[in-house]
């Protein structure tokens, strides 16, 4: 009888090359400080 179960995930980062974001205008500049391309929308 197992007593455990091995559950395997895949989390998946990436960079795309486009000039905003899909829902709201925000730039996409990795290179920013953190916080600097939101909105209230995001």
């Amino acid at each position: 009888m197992h007593k455990y179960e091995a559950v395997i995930g895949l989390e998946v980062h990436a960079q795309l090359k486009t000039q905003s974001k899909l829902f709201a205008s925000d730039g996409t500049n990795f290179d920013a400080l953190p916080n600097q391309n939101v909105s209230p929308i995001t």
